[in-house]
C-alpha cells in the first residue's frame, strides 16, 4: 500500500490547530506561576517587551546589592496567595492571573517588617505589576509601559 504524503500533510494540518488550541490557558498560568518558589534576579530598563533576547539595563550590578535583591522571593499559591522573603521579613497578598493577555495583578499585600530601601522598592514594583512573560525557568512582571521589569528565575 502506497501512502499519499499530500494527504497525510493536507490531515496534520487540519487537525493540528484543534490540538494547539484545546490547551487549557489555566494550565500555562499554573505551570508557570504555582511552580514553587521563585528568586529576584535584577530589575531592568530598556527592556524590548517582545524580544527576551534584546539588552537590557539590569538596575543592580555591584555585588552588596545584588546579594540583597537576590535574596527576595514569590511564590504563587493556587488558591490565589502570593508570599515571600524580603530583607529580614516576610510579605503575602493576594494574586490573579489572565492568560489571554498575560496580565496579572498583585494586591492586598502586608509586610512583617516596616517598609524602606530595598525592601520597600521591590514591593511597591510588585504593586505596579501588570504583565507577565515567562515559562517554570524564568518569569518577568512589567508595569504597564513594559519598559522595565522585574525579572525572576526558579
Amino acid at each position: 500500500m502506497k501512502l499519499d504524503i499530500r494527504k497525510y500533510i493536507r490531515c496534520l494540518l487540519f487537525v493540528l490547530p484543534f490540538l494547539l488550541n484545546s490547551c487549557n490557558q489555566e494550565d500555562d498560568i499554573n505551570e508557570i506561576f504555582v511552580s514553587g518558589q521563585w528568586q529576584l534576579v535584577n530589575y531592568y530598563t530598556g527592556i524590548d517587551w517582545n524580544n527576551y533576547n534584546a539588552n537590557a539595563k539590569p538596575t543592580y550590578t555591584k555585588p552588596e546589592d545584588l546579594k540583597v535583591i537576590n535574596a527576595f522571593s514569590i511564590m504563587f499559591n493556587d488558591d490565589g496567595t502570593v508570599q515571600g522573603n524580603i530583607e529580614n521579613g516576610t510579605y503575602s497578598g493576594k494574586w490573579q492571573a489572565n492568560a489571554k493577555d498575560r496580565s496579572i495583578r498583585i494586591t492586598q499585600i502586608e509586610c512583617t517588617v516596616s517598609l524602606s530601601g530595598k525592601n520597600k522598592e521591590f514591593i511597591d514594583k510588585l504593586k505596579n505589576v501588570q504583565f507577565y512573560q515567562g515559562d517554570n525557568i524564568m518569569l518577568r512582571l512589567a508595569p504597564n509601559e513594559r519598559t522595565t521589569c522585574m525579572q525572576f528565575r526558579h
